[in-house]
This record gives structure tokens, C-alpha cells and sequence, in this order.
């Protein structure tokens, strides 16, 4: 071929001579330029602000800002988002933990809620007058005298709260081996050795009408129980109920419109060593009629020669249909229907009882008696738990603190009914000038009290826990707080979701079609400039 001056000659370029494009049309993958990730959310980032309607996004579209004053709008979304996120946490966070309140509703009636239950205890569980007589009727084992043994028995104590000083092992061998002999339970001694309801209950009023102390009446009526102090005495006291049982319920108030008594602390007054409370009085607590008598209950102190005024103010609390529909976590509390199988009756104290004793029976191996039993269920080995002996109480009392912080996770109930009580304290310094035929029943010696429990007002205070955060108010204020900081609503959440899922990879798979036609125009062009040389020769 010969050159003509003037003419421009193109210098042939083979497209072996491109690493990329060494295959003729880049139909190799491996070779062939990847979209990266980074590219796919950039595009899919340009494209939302161009489409949606989110406020300030319109200054993140392409060539709309740049330099400071992008880096001024990125800054002010940044932090709004943050915002707008940390009020969603916190909105979440109190749903869940805090999505009811208590509030007063109106005021009801006193006949709508149970007279509370009264027990009534002596600090002293082994009283020393009732331990001569009770050495003078047993035997002794070997080695045993009366003194040895009449020191010994406040070792029972023991069982109930820390006593004055640490137990002695001997002193426990020798009151279990004297019990063991004379066939005796510690129960069995307790009552015979504490005080019952017939040392100190003299007389009893209700509503101003004398009634018998101790009557075949299931409200009107003291019985023997125990609690944390030993053995007690109680009225109107009925725990564990099943089925419907419809507790004591009372139309008068006031002090003379309850329970009114005369006691005596005679002869059981500074008598016994085997209690953590040295007092010459009787300790009082109130609750709830169908619970035990626990620590938590208000405790009043009825100290001898005084007459003791107890006025006691019910609280009824009750949860709404929507409250009951949450959770027990959520709602902070528990009904019977909670449970499989469900439980008749539920209460607190019962459970944290419950939960305690099985803590003993794990740890010490034996049931103490203070402590109500287990209905009618085997321990693992198929047999009821044995009954704890004197030398338990050493471990009882090893593990006193650890009983006392077991974290038994028991819930109030969704409906009850509790008591506050105030107190007020008079002597008998006016006695012979009332006109009262009630102070007509004793003399009011130095060794005898009088007592009042009685309910305060007519009407009883009643609280109603509802919902403050539900669904619906939840989705409200999650509306509102991206609404306040970003101009967002549900449709925008939809939007984000549509881009996530759907967008996304179609702006990948554009991405994609794109560099592979702009592969495919530079592989055309550089063929047509190789074949370019043979025709320029052909010519």
C-alpha cells in the first residue's frame, strides 16, 4: 500500500494490547470489572432522595449541594435520625417495662371488702412457768437432770428467730433426746411450752356485744396458728381457702363498731429466754384474712397495762380487662388463671412461704413447724418430708440470711385488698370514770391490756390499674416522634422497606446492564480500528 502525503494513517492497536478486553467482547467473568457494594447503596441512596418525600432529603439528591453545605444538611439528618431513634428506645423500653398505672377510682363501700384477719403473738416461744410444770410430768434420758434439761428448753427457739446467744450442741442432743423419748414432736412441745390463745384472752366485744372467745364460729372465733414468732393466736383466720369461700365482711366502723378485748400478760409477763424480743407485752399484726401472718404485715406492739386503739384503712386494688390481657411481667402482677394448673385463691404471702420452705426442705432436709406445709405432695423419694428435730435448728439458724434474701419472684395479686393501720396508746388512768360496761369485766391490773382493731372509715379507697401504653398509643407516639424530627409517617417506613428489598437489587441488575453494554461499545470500537489496516492495503 502506498502512502499518499496528507493522509492520516491510524496506528493499528490489537485488543490483545487491553488487559480487560483481552477476550475480544469481556464475556469472561473473572476478568470483567465487579459492581461493588458500596456502588449498588449509593445509587439506591440517589434514587430514595429523588423519590421520597421525607423532609431535608432533597438536599442529599445529586448536585442540589455540595462542599460545606451538604456536609451541614448530612449533619443536621444525622443527628434528627439519632434523635428520633433514641425516643423510639425509650418509648419501647417504657412499654415494656411500665405500660400500666394505678389510679383512684371512686370510693366503695366497707361491706365489699374482707374484715381483716389479727394475730396475735408472745416473743417468748418456751415461757419459763410452763417449763417447770412440763419437767415435772416427763422422762429424762440418761444423764439428764431437771436443771440441765429446764436450761436446755429455750433451745426450741430457735426455730423461729436468733436468739440471745448461739445455740450448744449438747443442749440441742439433750432436748431432741428428751422429746424422742417422751415420743414428742417439736410442735407438740411449742404448745405445750408457748403461749395459747387460753393464757392471755380474757374477754371479747364486737360491736359492743360480749361474745364467747372461743366458739365453734368460723369468724367470731380465736384459733391456734404459728408465724415467724412461733405459736400465735388469730382471729378471723382462714389461709389457704378453696372454692368460693366469702371472707368476713363487716357495715359498722369506728371504735365501737370492731373487735374489742381484754387480756392478760399474767403470769407469762418477762418469763422465758428463748425469744429475740424481751418485752412484757404481745406483738399484733394485721392482714389479709385469707393469708399468713408474715413480716410484712403492719405489727403493732400491745404493751401490758395500756388499752391499744387500732385503726386499720383498707385499700382495695383492682387491674382492668386490658391490664389483665398483658403479660405477668408486664402488668406486675399474677392471678390464679397465671398458673398450670391454675390456683384457687392466690396469694402473695402464700407463695413467698411457699417459696422459703422449699428453700428449707432443700437445704436442711426436714419441715420446720412454723412453716405451712406442702398439700399433700411426696418429696422426690416418694414420701412426705420429715418433720425438722431440735438439732435442725442449727441449720436454720446457719442459714438464717440466706432464707431471709431468697429471691422468690412472687407477684401481688391482681385483686387485692390490703390494710395500713395507726395506732394510738392510752393507760387506764381514767378507767373508773367511763360509763362503759365494757371496763366493768376486770380489774386493770398493771398485768392486763385492752385492745381495739376496728376499720376506720365507712368507705374504703379503691385503685384500678390501667393501661397507659398500648399498641395503639405505642404506634401513635412512634408516629409522633419521627413526625416531629424528620416529617416521616408509616408510609415512609413502607418506602425504606421497599427500597431494602425490591430497589435494591434492581439497581444492582441495572448497575450490572450498564457496565456490560459499556463494555461491549469499546470492544466494537477497538475492532473496527483493528480491522482498519487490511482495508487501508486492500486500497
Amino acid at each position: 500500500m502506498n502512502h499518499q502525503p496528507g493522509n492520516f494513517i491510524p496506528r493499528p492497536v490489537r485488543v490483545s494490547q487491553l488487559g480487560h478486553l483481552r477476550n475480544g467482547d469481556g464475556s469472561n467473568p473473572s476478568q470483567r470489572r465487579k459492581v461493588t457494594a458500596w456502588a449498588v447503596l449509593r445509587e439506591t441512596f440517589y434514587d430514595y432522595a429523588l423519590m421520597t418525600k421525607v423532609n431535608g432529603m432533597y438536599y442529599m439528591r445529586r448536585n442540589v449541594t455540595t462542599g460545606f453545605a451538604r456536609f451541614v444538611w448530612v449533619t443536621i439528618l444525622s443527628t434528627l435520625f439519632s434523635l428520633g431513634v433514641l425516643l423510639v428506645v425509650l418509648l419501647w423500653k417504657k412499654y415494656l417495662d411500665s405500660p400500666t398505672r394505678m389510679t383512684i377510682a371512686s370510693d366503695m363501700s366497707i361491706l365489699q371488702v374482707p374484715f381483716p384477719g389479727i394475730t396475735i403473738c408472745h416473743p417468748q416461744s418456751v415461757l419459763d412457768y410452763k417449763a417447770v410444770k412440763f419437767v415435772e410430768k416427763i422422762k429424762f434420758p440418761l444423764g439428764a437432770t431437771k436443771a440441765n434439761v429446764l436450761e436446755s428448753l429455750p433451745s426450741l427457739g430457735y426455730f423461729n428467730e436468733h436468739q440471745w446467744t448461739f445455740p450448744r450442741s449438747q443442749n440441742l442432743k439433750m432436748i431432741d433426746n428428751v422429746l424422742t423419748l417422751n415420743n414428742l414432736t417439736v410442735e407438740d412441745a411449742i404448745n405445750e411450752l408457748g403461749s395459747i390463745c387460753e393464757d392471755f384472752i380474757v374477754v371479747c366485744y364486737w360491736a359492743g356485744t360480749k361474745f364467747p372467745c372461743f366458739q365453734n364460729n368460723p369468724f367470731l372465733s380465736w384459733i391456734g396458728s404459728t408465724s415467724h414468732y412461733g405459736a400465735c393466736c388469730s382471729f378471723n383466720y382462714h389461709p389457704s381457702v378453696q372454692g368460693s369461700f366469702v371472707p368476713f365482711a363487716v357495715n359498722t366502723y369506728g371504735i365501737h363498731g370492731g373487735l374489742s378485748v381484754v387480756a392478760t400478760g399474767f403470769p407469762q409477763a418477762s418469763d422465758g429466754k428463748s425469744g429475740a424480743l424481751y418485752s412484757e407485752g404481745f406483738m399484733l399484726m394485721i392482714h389479709h384474712p385469707h393469708d399468713y401472718a408474715v413480716e410484712a404485715a403492719p405489727l403493732t406492739l400491745l404493751r401490758l397495762g395500756t388499752e391499744t386503739f387500732v385503726s386499720v384503712t383498707p385499700t382495695d386494688s383492682r387491674c382492668s380487662e386490658q391490664v389483665l390481657g398483658l403479660p405477668p411481667s408486664q402488668r406486675s402482677c399474677v392471678t390464679g388463671k397465671d398458673f398450670s394448673p391454675p390456683i384457687e385463691n392466690y396469694r402473695q404471702p402464700a407463695c413467698t412461704l411457699e417459696c422459703v420452705r422449699n428453700e428449707v426442705h432443700r437445704k436442711c432436709g426436714c419441715h420446720p413447724y412454723h412453716l405451712p406445709r406442702q398439700s399433700q405432695q411426696p418429696t422426690k423419694a416418694g414420701k412426705p418430708m420429715r418433720d425438722c428435730t431440735v438439732t435442725d435448728s442449727m441449720c436454720l439458724i446457719e442459714n438464717y440470711y440466706m432464707f431471709k434474701k431468697t429471691d422468690c419472684k412472687c407477684l401481688p395479686s391482681c385483686s387485692d385488698v390490703t390494710y395500713k393501720t395507726s395506732t394510738v396508746v392510752t393507760d387506764f388512768s381514767a378507767h373508773n370514770y367511763s360509763i362503759n360496761k365494757f371496763y366493768k369485766e376486770t380489774n386493770l391490773t398493771n398485768f392486763e391490756f385492752i385492745f381495739h382493731v376496728y376499720l376506720a372509715n365507712q368507705v374504703v379507697a379503691a385503685n384500678r390499674r390501667i393501661v397507659v401504653v398500648s399498641w395503639i398509643n405505642l404506634l401513635a407516639n412512634l408516629g409522633g416522634v419521627f413526625s416531629l424530627c424528620l416529617g416521616m409517617s408509616i408510609i415512609s417506613l413502607f418506602e425504606v422497606l421497599f427500597y431494602l428489598f425490591f430497589r435494591i437489587p434492581r439497581i444492582h441488575q441495572q448497575l450490572q446492564q450498564q457496565q456490560r453494554e459499556s463494555e461491549v461499545k469499546v470492544v466494537a470500537a477497538f475492532t473496527r480500528l483493528q480491522t482498519f489496516p487490511a482495508q487501508a492495503q486492500h486500497q
